[in-house]
Protein backbone atom coordinates (compact mmCIF):
# COMPACT_ATOMS: atom_id res chain seq x y z
CA UNK A 1 0.00 0.00 0.00
CA UNK A 2 1.90 3.16 -1.14
CA UNK A 3 1.58 6.57 1.45
CA UNK A 4 2.42 9.19 -1.15
CA UNK A 5 1.00 10.40 -4.28
CA UNK A 6 0.21 13.44 -5.71
CA UNK A 7 -2.52 16.10 -3.58
CA UNK A 8 -5.55 16.36 -4.67
CA UNK A 9 -8.86 18.31 -3.29
CA UNK A 10 -11.44 15.83 -1.69
CA UNK A 11 -14.91 15.58 -2.48
CA UNK A 12 -16.01 17.01 1.13
CA UNK A 13 -17.50 20.83 0.91
CA UNK A 14 -15.19 22.95 3.16
CA UNK A 15 -15.05 26.44 4.37
CA UNK A 16 -12.53 28.41 6.20
CA UNK A 17 -15.23 30.87 7.74
CA UNK A 18 -16.97 29.58 10.88
CA UNK A 19 -20.49 29.27 10.40
CA UNK A 20 -21.39 29.76 13.83
CA UNK A 21 -19.90 31.04 16.85
CA UNK A 22 -16.93 28.79 18.54
CA UNK A 23 -17.93 26.96 22.08
CA UNK A 24 -15.25 28.60 24.34
CA UNK A 25 -12.82 26.19 25.17
CA UNK A 26 -13.02 24.10 29.05
CA UNK A 27 -11.53 21.47 30.57
CA UNK A 28 -9.76 20.47 26.82
CA UNK A 29 -6.22 21.79 25.37
CA UNK A 30 -6.24 20.72 21.07
CA UNK A 31 -4.05 21.82 18.93
CA UNK A 32 -4.53 24.68 16.37
CA UNK A 33 -4.68 22.09 13.64
CA UNK A 34 -6.39 18.58 14.68
CA UNK A 35 -5.50 15.36 11.72
CA UNK A 36 -8.90 14.50 10.60
CA UNK A 37 -8.65 11.44 7.67
CA UNK A 38 -11.02 10.12 5.49
CA UNK A 39 -10.62 7.01 2.59
CA UNK A 40 -12.60 7.60 -0.33
CA UNK A 41 -14.18 4.32 -2.70
CA UNK A 42 -11.10 4.23 -4.73
CA UNK A 43 -8.92 3.66 -1.54
CA UNK A 44 -7.21 7.40 -1.59
CA UNK A 45 -6.48 8.45 1.72
CA UNK A 46 -7.10 12.26 2.27
CA UNK A 47 -6.22 14.70 5.17
CA UNK A 48 -7.88 17.84 6.52
CA UNK A 49 -7.13 19.80 9.12
CA UNK A 50 -10.14 21.08 11.58
CA UNK A 51 -8.96 23.88 12.82
CA UNK A 52 -11.53 24.82 16.17
CA UNK A 53 -11.49 20.78 17.92
CA UNK A 54 -12.33 22.83 21.17
CA UNK A 55 -15.46 24.68 19.89
CA UNK A 56 -16.77 22.82 16.65
CA UNK A 57 -17.02 25.82 14.49
CA UNK A 58 -17.17 25.06 10.76
CA UNK A 59 -12.88 25.67 10.16
CA UNK A 60 -10.75 24.10 7.94
CA UNK A 61 -7.12 24.72 7.69
CA UNK A 62 -5.80 25.33 4.23
CA UNK A 63 -4.92 22.41 2.22
CA UNK A 64 -7.29 20.26 3.24
CA UNK A 65 -8.87 17.78 1.02
CA UNK A 66 -5.27 16.66 0.13
CA UNK A 67 -4.35 13.50 -0.93
CA UNK A 68 -1.71 11.63 1.20
CA UNK A 69 -1.82 8.22 0.00
CA UNK A 70 -3.58 5.58 -2.21
CA UNK A 71 -4.21 2.26 -2.32
CA UNK A 72 -5.85 2.06 0.87
CA UNK A 73 -9.40 0.45 0.17
CA UNK A 74 -7.31 -3.18 0.19
CA UNK A 75 -7.60 -2.68 4.13
CA UNK A 76 -10.54 -4.05 6.32
CA UNK A 77 -9.86 -1.73 9.19
CA UNK A 78 -7.68 1.49 9.60
CA UNK A 79 -7.52 3.24 12.98
CA UNK A 80 -5.58 5.96 14.50
CA UNK A 81 -2.33 5.28 16.73
CA UNK A 82 -2.31 8.72 17.68
CA UNK A 83 0.72 11.73 16.84
CA UNK A 84 0.34 10.56 12.86
CA UNK A 85 0.74 7.14 13.38
CA UNK A 86 -2.04 5.08 11.69
CA UNK A 87 -2.64 1.44 12.02
CA UNK A 88 -3.82 -0.76 9.49
CA UNK A 89 -5.40 -4.69 8.83
CA UNK A 90 -5.46 -5.61 6.04
CA UNK A 91 -7.60 -8.39 4.48
CA UNK A 92 -4.99 -11.24 5.61
CA UNK A 93 -5.72 -10.31 9.33
CA UNK A 94 -1.52 -8.55 9.14
CA UNK A 95 -1.91 -5.29 11.58
CA UNK A 96 0.57 -2.25 9.17
CA UNK A 97 1.92 0.44 10.61
CA UNK A 98 2.40 3.81 9.47
CA UNK A 99 3.82 7.61 10.49
CA UNK A 100 2.20 10.26 8.66
CA UNK A 101 5.30 12.99 9.34
CA UNK A 102 3.30 15.90 7.90
CA UNK A 103 0.00 15.44 9.97
CA UNK A 104 -0.14 19.19 11.39
CA UNK A 105 0.04 20.53 7.51
CA UNK A 106 -1.19 17.91 5.26
CA UNK A 107 2.14 17.30 3.78
CA UNK A 108 2.73 14.40 1.88
CA UNK A 109 5.72 12.89 4.01
CA UNK A 110 5.90 9.49 6.35
CA UNK A 111 8.32 8.20 8.12
CA UNK A 112 10.71 5.38 6.99
CA UNK A 113 9.25 1.72 7.79
CA UNK A 114 5.75 3.08 7.19
CA UNK A 115 3.69 -0.16 5.88
CA UNK A 116 5.24 -2.45 7.85
CA UNK A 117 3.86 -5.61 9.31
CA UNK A 118 4.06 -5.83 13.39
CA UNK A 119 1.64 -8.09 14.24
CA UNK A 120 -0.76 -11.12 12.57
CA UNK A 121 -4.12 -12.65 13.28
CA UNK A 122 -5.98 -8.83 13.57
CA UNK A 123 -8.26 -9.58 11.40
CA UNK A 124 -11.27 -11.28 13.04
CA UNK A 125 -12.02 -8.53 15.71
CA UNK A 126 -15.27 -6.33 15.96
CA UNK A 127 -13.18 -3.30 16.34
CA UNK A 128 -9.55 -2.22 17.29
CA UNK A 129 -8.69 1.10 18.60
CA UNK A 130 -5.45 2.83 19.95
CA UNK A 131 -5.16 5.43 22.57
CA UNK A 132 -2.55 7.52 21.34
CA UNK A 133 0.53 5.77 23.46
CA UNK A 134 0.65 2.62 21.62
CA UNK A 135 -2.12 0.67 24.34
CA UNK A 136 -4.48 -0.92 21.55
CA UNK A 137 -7.91 -1.98 22.39
CA UNK A 138 -9.45 -4.48 20.18
CA UNK A 139 -12.87 -6.26 20.81
CA UNK A 140 -13.79 -9.61 19.78
CA UNK A 141 -16.65 -11.65 18.23
CA UNK A 142 -17.31 -13.23 21.56
CA UNK A 143 -17.45 -9.71 23.46
CA UNK A 144 -14.09 -9.92 25.25
CA UNK A 145 -12.09 -6.58 25.59
CA UNK A 146 -8.43 -7.61 24.81
CA UNK A 147 -5.48 -5.07 25.94
CA UNK A 148 -2.41 -4.97 24.13
CA UNK A 149 0.71 -2.53 23.76
CA UNK A 150 2.91 -1.62 21.25
CA UNK A 151 5.86 -0.81 22.68
CA UNK A 152 7.33 1.31 19.59
CA UNK A 153 4.79 3.37 18.06
CA UNK A 154 6.70 6.16 16.85
CA UNK A 155 9.40 4.33 15.24
CA UNK A 156 6.64 1.07 13.91
CA UNK A 157 9.04 -1.48 15.85
CA UNK A 158 7.62 -5.38 16.36
CA UNK A 159 8.12 -5.34 20.29
CA UNK A 160 4.94 -5.46 22.42
CA UNK A 161 4.51 -5.90 25.99
CA UNK A 162 4.09 -8.88 28.28
CA UNK A 163 0.22 -9.73 28.54
CA UNK A 164 -0.81 -8.19 25.45
CA UNK A 165 -3.89 -10.45 23.80
CA UNK A 166 -5.45 -10.49 27.75
CA UNK A 167 -9.28 -10.33 28.24
CA UNK A 168 -9.53 -7.08 30.65
CA UNK A 169 -13.08 -7.39 30.25
CA UNK A 170 -15.84 -9.54 29.14
CA UNK A 171 -20.33 -9.73 28.43
CA UNK A 172 -19.21 -6.70 25.00
CA UNK A 173 -21.25 -8.56 22.75
CA UNK A 174 -23.70 -5.59 22.26
CA UNK A 175 -21.14 -3.16 21.50
CA UNK A 176 -20.34 -2.43 18.07
CA UNK A 177 -18.00 0.45 18.05
CA UNK A 178 -15.00 1.94 20.27
CA UNK A 179 -13.97 5.24 20.52
CA UNK A 180 -10.61 5.87 23.26
CA UNK A 181 -10.32 8.50 25.27
CA UNK A 182 -7.03 9.14 27.21
CA UNK A 183 -5.81 7.87 30.28
CA UNK A 184 -7.67 4.70 29.85
CA UNK A 185 -10.87 6.54 29.26
CA UNK A 186 -13.10 3.86 26.45
CA UNK A 187 -16.32 4.52 25.10
CA UNK A 188 -18.56 1.95 23.91
CA UNK A 189 -21.54 2.00 21.11
CA UNK A 190 -24.17 -0.63 21.44
CA UNK A 191 -26.46 -2.07 19.01
CA UNK A 192 -29.24 0.31 19.92
CA UNK A 193 -26.95 3.81 19.88
CA UNK A 194 -26.13 4.10 23.36
CA UNK A 195 -23.04 5.13 24.28
CA UNK A 196 -21.44 3.58 27.69
CA UNK A 197 -18.55 4.76 29.80
CA UNK A 198 -15.63 2.66 30.81
CA UNK A 199 -12.34 3.84 32.75
CA UNK A 200 -9.50 1.00 32.48
CA UNK A 201 -7.56 2.47 35.35
CA UNK A 202 -4.07 0.53 33.82
CA UNK A 203 -3.58 1.29 30.30
CA UNK A 204 0.04 1.10 30.18
CA UNK A 205 0.11 -2.54 32.22
CA UNK A 206 -3.10 -4.42 31.17
CA UNK A 207 -4.89 -5.17 34.57
CA UNK A 208 -8.32 -5.46 34.40
CA UNK A 209 -10.15 -3.18 37.04
CA UNK A 210 -12.13 -0.55 35.65
CA UNK A 211 -13.22 2.75 37.74
CA UNK A 212 -16.09 4.16 39.14
CA UNK A 213 -19.05 4.67 36.91
CA UNK A 214 -17.71 2.21 34.43
CA UNK A 215 -20.54 1.02 32.34
CA UNK A 216 -23.10 3.55 32.99
CA UNK A 217 -24.96 5.24 29.50
CA UNK A 218 -23.24 8.42 28.97
CA UNK A 219 -25.23 9.57 25.57
CA UNK A 220 -27.33 8.33 23.21
CA UNK A 221 -28.83 8.67 19.75
CA UNK A 222 -25.31 7.57 18.16
CA UNK A 223 -26.83 4.89 16.30
CA UNK A 224 -27.45 8.24 13.97
CA UNK A 225 -23.48 8.00 12.44
CA UNK A 226 -21.06 5.89 11.08
CA UNK A 227 -17.45 5.99 11.30
CA UNK A 228 -17.33 8.00 14.68
CA UNK A 229 -13.71 8.36 16.08
CA UNK A 230 -12.51 10.41 18.43
CA UNK A 231 -9.69 13.18 18.71
CA UNK A 232 -9.05 12.63 22.62
CA UNK A 233 -10.69 14.10 25.81
CA UNK A 234 -14.26 14.08 24.21
CA UNK A 235 -13.98 14.77 21.10
CA UNK A 236 -15.82 13.44 18.65
CA UNK A 237 -16.12 13.14 14.78
CA UNK A 238 -19.04 11.40 13.24
CA UNK A 239 -20.39 11.59 9.50
CA UNK A 240 -24.85 10.93 9.28
CA UNK A 241 -26.71 8.97 6.88
CA UNK A 242 -26.68 12.39 4.23
CA UNK A 243 -23.31 12.73 4.59
CA UNK A 244 -22.99 15.40 6.78
CA UNK A 245 -19.71 15.26 9.20
CA UNK A 246 -20.38 16.44 12.85
CA UNK A 247 -18.51 17.52 15.59
CA UNK A 248 -19.32 16.14 19.29
CA UNK A 249 -17.65 16.94 22.15
CA UNK A 250 -18.57 15.01 25.61
CA UNK A 251 -18.49 17.20 28.50
CA UNK A 252 -16.98 15.29 31.24
CA UNK A 253 -14.65 12.40 29.30
CA UNK A 254 -12.68 11.85 32.80
CA UNK A 255 -15.12 10.98 34.97
CA UNK A 256 -18.86 9.66 32.61
CA UNK A 257 -21.24 12.41 32.98
CA UNK A 258 -24.24 11.96 30.57
CA UNK A 259 -23.17 15.70 29.78
CA UNK A 260 -22.51 17.30 25.93
CA UNK A 261 -21.79 20.24 24.04
CA UNK A 262 -24.06 21.36 21.39
CA UNK A 263 -23.26 19.20 18.30
CA UNK A 264 -22.18 21.12 15.30
CA UNK A 265 -22.38 20.32 11.60
CA UNK A 266 -18.08 20.93 10.28
CA UNK A 267 -18.66 19.42 6.46
CA UNK A 268 -20.97 17.96 4.44
CA UNK A 269 -20.16 15.64 1.06
CA UNK A 270 -18.73 13.24 3.81
CA UNK A 271 -20.86 10.42 2.61
CA UNK A 272 -18.21 9.23 -0.25
CA UNK A 273 -15.62 7.88 2.19
CA UNK A 274 -15.75 4.54 3.55
CA UNK A 275 -14.04 5.53 6.73
CA UNK A 276 -13.47 8.98 8.77
CA UNK A 277 -10.64 8.93 11.82
CA UNK A 278 -9.30 12.00 13.76
CA UNK A 279 -5.76 11.68 15.07
CA UNK A 280 -7.01 10.10 18.60
CA UNK A 281 -4.06 11.72 20.74
CA UNK A 282 -4.93 15.53 19.34
CA UNK A 283 -6.73 16.51 22.49
CA UNK A 284 -6.17 16.15 25.96
CA UNK A 285 -7.95 17.00 29.12
CA UNK A 286 -7.13 20.10 31.15
CA UNK A 287 -7.57 21.16 35.06
CA UNK A 288 -10.27 23.87 34.99
CA UNK A 289 -12.94 25.04 37.42
CA UNK A 290 -15.35 27.57 36.06
CA UNK A 291 -18.45 27.57 33.75
CA UNK A 292 -18.90 26.52 30.67
CA UNK A 293 -22.70 26.48 28.38
CA UNK A 294 -23.37 22.80 27.36
CA UNK A 295 -26.06 20.96 25.28
CA UNK A 296 -29.42 22.88 25.26
CA UNK A 297 -28.27 25.81 26.97
CA UNK A 298 -27.59 24.39 30.02
CA UNK A 299 -24.65 25.57 32.07
CA UNK A 300 -21.68 23.16 33.49
CA UNK A 301 -20.07 24.04 36.82
CA UNK A 302 -16.36 22.07 36.43
CA UNK A 303 -14.61 21.68 39.46
CA UNK A 304 -10.80 20.75 38.53
CA UNK A 305 -11.72 19.41 34.82
CA UNK A 306 -14.94 17.79 35.69
CA UNK A 307 -18.14 18.21 35.80
CA UNK A 308 -19.85 18.82 39.03
CA UNK A 309 -23.08 20.33 38.49
CA UNK A 310 -25.14 20.78 35.12
CA UNK A 311 -27.62 23.61 35.61
CA UNK A 312 -30.49 24.86 33.40
CA UNK A 313 -31.83 28.73 32.98
CA UNK A 314 -34.91 29.63 34.63
CA UNK A 315 -34.92 26.20 36.81
CA UNK A 316 -34.18 25.33 39.94
CA UNK A 317 -33.62 21.99 39.55
CA UNK A 318 -29.70 21.17 39.69
CA UNK A 319 -27.84 17.56 38.32
CA UNK A 320 -24.44 17.54 40.56
CA UNK A 321 -22.03 14.52 39.57
CA UNK A 322 -20.64 12.67 42.59
CA UNK A 323 -17.43 10.44 42.80
CA UNK A 324 -19.79 7.25 44.06
CA UNK A 325 -22.66 5.53 42.37
CA UNK A 326 -26.18 4.95 43.43
CA UNK A 327 -28.17 1.91 42.96
CA UNK A 328 -32.18 2.71 42.88
CA UNK A 329 -34.39 -0.82 42.74
CA UNK A 330 -37.29 -1.90 43.23
CA UNK A 331 -38.21 -5.63 43.55
CA UNK A 332 -41.22 -5.30 41.06
CA UNK A 333 -38.36 -5.24 38.59
CA UNK A 334 -35.10 -6.85 37.60
CA UNK A 335 -33.83 -3.37 36.23
CA UNK A 336 -32.01 -1.25 38.38
CA UNK A 337 -30.91 2.49 37.93
CA UNK A 338 -27.42 3.32 38.65
CA UNK A 339 -25.86 7.17 39.01
CA UNK A 340 -23.87 9.55 40.04
CA UNK A 341 -26.38 11.89 39.73
CA UNK A 342 -27.69 13.90 42.81
CA UNK A 343 -30.71 16.01 41.78
CA UNK A 344 -31.39 19.12 44.06
CA UNK A 345 -33.23 22.08 44.52
CA UNK A 346 -31.26 25.83 44.09
CA UNK A 347 -32.67 28.70 46.34
CA UNK A 348 -34.08 30.46 43.01
CA UNK A 349 -33.96 29.75 39.11
CA UNK A 350 -30.37 29.38 37.96
CA UNK A 351 -28.30 32.40 36.94
CA UNK A 352 -24.61 32.62 36.70
CA UNK A 353 -25.28 36.26 38.44
CA UNK A 354 -27.33 35.05 40.97
CA UNK A 355 -26.30 36.30 44.00
CA UNK A 356 -25.74 33.00 46.03
CA UNK A 357 -24.44 30.46 43.23
CA UNK A 358 -20.90 30.37 43.99
CA UNK A 359 -22.02 29.93 47.74
CA UNK A 360 -24.46 27.20 47.02
CA UNK A 361 -22.04 25.48 44.73
CA UNK A 362 -19.25 25.27 47.05
CA UNK A 363 -21.95 24.03 50.05
CA UNK A 364 -23.15 21.23 47.59
CA UNK A 365 -20.69 19.96 45.41
CA UNK A 366 -19.44 16.48 46.54
CA UNK A 367 -22.33 16.22 49.40
CA UNK A 368 -24.27 12.57 49.67
CA UNK A 369 -27.16 14.27 51.45
CA UNK A 370 -30.52 12.97 51.00
CA UNK A 371 -31.64 14.71 47.44
CA UNK A 372 -34.77 14.18 45.23
CA UNK A 373 -34.02 10.80 43.82
CA UNK A 374 -33.30 9.31 47.71
CA UNK A 375 -37.13 10.94 48.96
CA UNK A 376 -38.73 9.56 45.86
CA UNK A 377 -37.51 5.88 46.46
CA UNK A 378 -38.64 6.44 50.11
CA UNK A 379 -42.16 5.78 48.81
CA UNK A 380 -41.78 2.92 46.44
CA UNK A 381 -43.11 -1.14 46.89
CA UNK A 382 -41.63 -1.53 50.07
CA UNK A 383 -39.85 1.42 51.08
CA UNK A 384 -39.60 1.23 54.61
CA UNK A 385 -41.54 3.49 57.48
CA UNK A 386 -39.63 6.82 58.46
CA UNK A 387 -40.84 8.67 61.32
CA UNK A 388 -39.66 12.25 62.99
CA UNK A 389 -41.64 13.29 66.03
CA UNK A 390 -44.00 10.36 65.93
CA UNK A 391 -44.91 11.36 62.35
CA UNK A 392 -44.72 9.20 59.82
CA UNK A 393 -43.47 11.03 57.24
CA UNK A 394 -41.94 8.07 54.63
CA UNK A 395 -42.97 4.69 53.88
CA UNK A 396 -44.23 2.39 51.18
CA UNK A 397 -47.69 4.54 50.05
CA UNK A 398 -51.03 3.52 48.42
CA UNK A 399 -52.03 5.14 45.95
CA UNK A 400 -55.54 6.06 47.47
CA UNK A 401 -58.48 4.48 48.84
CA UNK A 402 -60.74 1.79 47.29
CA UNK A 403 -63.97 2.75 45.40
CA UNK A 404 -66.65 0.73 43.85
CA UNK A 405 -64.23 1.02 40.49
CA UNK A 406 -60.50 0.65 42.00
CA UNK A 407 -58.46 3.09 43.82
CA UNK A 408 -59.95 6.45 43.89
CA UNK A 409 -57.53 9.71 42.85
CA UNK A 410 -57.42 12.71 45.46
CA UNK A 411 -54.47 11.88 47.79
CA UNK A 412 -52.52 14.60 48.15
CA UNK A 413 -49.08 14.78 50.64
CA UNK A 414 -50.76 16.41 53.75
CA UNK A 415 -53.81 13.11 53.46
CA UNK A 416 -50.81 10.60 53.49
CA UNK A 417 -48.83 12.47 56.41
CA UNK A 418 -52.40 13.00 57.94
CA UNK A 419 -52.07 16.61 58.81
CA UNK A 420 -53.82 19.99 57.53
CA UNK A 421 -52.00 22.46 55.38
CA UNK A 422 -52.25 26.02 55.42
CA UNK A 423 -52.21 27.93 51.80
CA UNK A 424 -52.73 31.96 52.42
CA UNK A 425 -55.51 31.92 54.17
CA UNK A 426 -57.15 28.55 53.15
CA UNK A 427 -56.36 25.49 55.11
CA UNK A 428 -56.53 21.67 53.30
CA UNK A 429 -58.08 19.19 55.95
CA UNK A 430 -56.82 15.92 55.76
CA UNK A 431 -58.87 13.50 54.22
CA UNK A 432 -58.83 10.44 56.44
CA UNK A 433 -59.45 7.75 54.16
CA UNK A 434 -56.37 8.84 52.25
CA UNK A 435 -53.82 8.33 55.03
CA UNK A 436 -50.66 7.05 54.20
CA UNK A 437 -51.84 7.40 50.53
CA UNK A 438 -50.50 9.48 47.37
CA UNK A 439 -52.43 9.97 43.85
CA UNK A 440 -49.80 10.59 40.71
CA UNK A 441 -49.40 14.82 41.63
CA UNK A 442 -49.39 14.75 45.00
CA UNK A 443 -46.46 12.14 45.38
CA UNK A 444 -44.56 14.87 42.72
CA UNK A 445 -45.84 17.19 45.44
CA UNK A 446 -44.67 15.16 48.39
CA UNK A 447 -41.07 15.05 46.92
CA UNK A 448 -40.31 18.47 45.65
CA UNK A 449 -42.80 19.98 47.77
CA UNK A 450 -43.42 19.04 51.26
CA UNK A 451 -39.61 16.99 51.33
CA UNK A 452 -37.63 19.59 49.54
CA UNK A 453 -39.31 22.96 50.05
CA UNK A 454 -40.69 23.75 46.12
CA UNK A 455 -44.05 26.34 46.80
CA UNK A 456 -46.71 24.75 46.59
CA UNK A 457 -50.41 26.06 45.81
CA UNK A 458 -54.28 24.66 45.08
CA UNK A 459 -57.02 25.86 43.57
CA UNK A 460 -56.49 28.20 40.33
CA UNK A 461 -52.69 28.03 39.52
CA UNK A 462 -50.77 31.10 39.70
CA UNK A 463 -47.68 30.04 37.45
CA UNK A 464 -45.59 30.55 40.80
CA UNK A 465 -46.16 27.58 42.77
CA UNK A 466 -46.04 23.65 42.01
CA UNK A 467 -49.71 23.02 41.70
CA UNK A 468 -52.48 20.21 42.39
CA UNK A 469 -52.80 18.07 39.27
CA UNK A 470 -50.98 16.94 36.76
CA UNK A 471 -52.52 18.96 34.11
CA UNK A 472 -51.78 22.05 36.09
CA UNK A 473 -48.15 21.17 36.44
CA UNK A 474 -47.79 20.76 32.59
CA UNK A 475 -49.37 23.95 32.05
CA UNK A 476 -48.54 26.19 34.92
CA UNK A 477 -46.17 25.08 37.17
CA UNK A 478 -42.36 27.39 37.34
CA UNK A 479 -39.64 25.82 35.67
CA UNK A 480 -38.34 24.86 31.80
CA UNK A 481 -40.46 22.93 29.46
CA UNK A 482 -37.56 20.62 28.35
CA UNK A 483 -39.10 17.82 25.73
CA UNK A 484 -42.28 18.86 24.03
CA UNK A 485 -44.23 16.83 22.17
CA UNK A 486 -47.76 18.14 22.05
CA UNK A 487 -50.59 15.69 21.39
CA UNK A 488 -47.75 13.03 19.97
CA UNK A 489 -44.71 11.38 21.77
CA UNK A 490 -42.13 13.40 21.65
CA UNK A 491 -39.29 11.67 19.17
CA UNK A 492 -36.15 12.09 21.44
CA UNK A 493 -35.00 11.53 25.22
CA UNK A 494 -31.76 13.34 24.91
CA UNK A 495 -32.58 16.61 26.74
CA UNK A 496 -33.58 14.55 29.59
CA UNK A 497 -32.21 14.80 32.75
CA UNK A 498 -32.90 12.99 36.28
CA UNK A 499 -35.51 14.63 38.19
CA UNK A 500 -37.42 16.29 35.20
CA UNK A 501 -40.96 16.07 35.67
CA UNK A 502 -42.57 13.65 32.45
CA UNK A 503 -45.47 14.12 31.63
CA UNK A 504 -48.49 11.53 29.92
CA UNK A 505 -51.88 11.48 28.28
CA UNK A 506 -52.30 7.95 29.69
CA UNK A 507 -56.06 7.94 30.09
CA UNK A 508 -58.88 7.49 26.92
CA UNK A 509 -61.25 9.24 28.46
CA UNK A 510 -60.08 12.75 29.00
CA UNK A 511 -59.04 13.83 25.24
CA UNK A 512 -55.49 14.71 24.95
CA UNK A 513 -55.64 16.20 27.86
CA UNK A 514 -52.63 15.97 30.03
CA UNK A 515 -53.80 13.35 33.13
CA UNK A 516 -50.50 11.47 34.73
CA UNK A 517 -46.93 12.86 36.21
CA UNK A 518 -44.03 11.58 37.26
CA UNK A 519 -40.11 11.81 38.05
CA UNK A 520 -37.19 10.69 35.62
CA UNK A 521 -34.70 8.30 37.44
CA UNK A 522 -32.28 7.87 34.34
CA UNK A 523 -31.32 4.49 32.16
CA UNK A 524 -31.70 1.63 33.31
CA UNK A 525 -29.95 -1.88 33.55
CA UNK A 526 -31.36 -2.77 30.22
CA UNK A 527 -30.88 0.60 28.35
CA UNK A 528 -34.12 1.75 28.97
CA UNK A 529 -35.90 4.64 30.07
CA UNK A 530 -37.43 4.75 33.79
CA UNK A 531 -38.91 6.94 36.00
CA UNK A 532 -41.01 6.63 38.69
CA UNK A 533 -44.45 7.53 39.10
CA UNK A 534 -47.30 6.49 41.51
CA UNK A 535 -50.55 4.80 39.79
CA UNK A 536 -53.68 3.04 40.43
CA UNK A 537 -52.78 -0.05 38.77
CA UNK A 538 -49.93 -0.94 41.08
CA UNK A 539 -51.30 0.73 44.29
CA UNK A 540 -48.81 3.81 45.11
CA UNK A 541 -45.51 4.90 43.47
CA UNK A 542 -43.22 2.30 41.59
CA UNK A 543 -40.11 2.53 39.76
CA UNK A 544 -41.35 -1.07 38.53
CA UNK A 545 -43.02 -2.83 36.17
CA UNK A 546 -46.23 -4.48 37.93
CA UNK A 547 -48.92 -2.88 36.68
CA UNK A 548 -47.49 -1.04 33.40
CA UNK A 549 -43.74 -0.98 33.01
CA UNK A 550 -42.60 2.65 34.35
CA UNK A 551 -40.27 2.99 30.98
CA UNK A 552 -40.08 5.66 28.09
CA UNK A 553 -39.39 3.08 25.23
CA UNK A 554 -40.66 -0.53 25.25
CA UNK A 555 -43.76 -0.02 23.34
CA UNK A 556 -46.58 -0.22 26.26
CA UNK A 557 -48.70 2.31 27.20
CA UNK A 558 -46.26 4.87 29.57
CA UNK A 559 -44.05 5.05 26.23
CA UNK A 560 -46.92 5.45 23.74
CA UNK A 561 -48.58 7.89 26.09
CA UNK A 562 -45.64 10.09 26.98
CA UNK A 563 -45.85 13.94 25.86
CA UNK A 564 -43.59 16.05 27.82
CA UNK A 565 -40.92 16.77 30.43
CA UNK A 566 -40.39 19.90 32.78
CA UNK A 567 -37.81 21.07 34.77
CA UNK A 568 -39.22 22.53 37.93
Amino acid sequence: MAAGSAAVLGAAVLTVASATPAQAAVALTCPATVPVYAIDGDGRLKWYGHRDAGGGSWSWASGSGAQIGHGWHGFKRVFSGGNGVIYAVDGSGYLKWYRHTGASTGANTWASGSGKVIGHGWGGFVDVVADGTGVIYALDADGNLRWYRHLSPTTGGTGWASGSGTVIRTGWKAITKLIPGRDGVIFGINTKGLVRWYKHLNPSGGGSTFGTGTGLVTGEEWDRYRTPSGAGAGVFYAVDSGGRLWWERHADPQAGAPVWYERRQIGSGWGSFTSVFADVASCAPASSTGYATGSGGRTLYYVNGRVAAVLTPGARTAVLYGTTVRKFSESTTTATVSTRAWVRLLPGPWSTSASWASSWLSANVGSTSEDILEIASQYITGAPDRYKNGLRYAGDAHYGPVGEEGRIEGSDFNDYLGIPWKYGDRVDEPEPDQKDSLDCSGFVRMVYGYRSGYPMEIGTPTGTALPRRAVQMHASAPGVMVVDGGTAKPTSYAALQPGDLLFWDASTDDGTAIDHVGIYLGVDSNGKHRFVSSRKTVDGPTLGDVGGHSLLDNGTLYDRSWRAAKRL
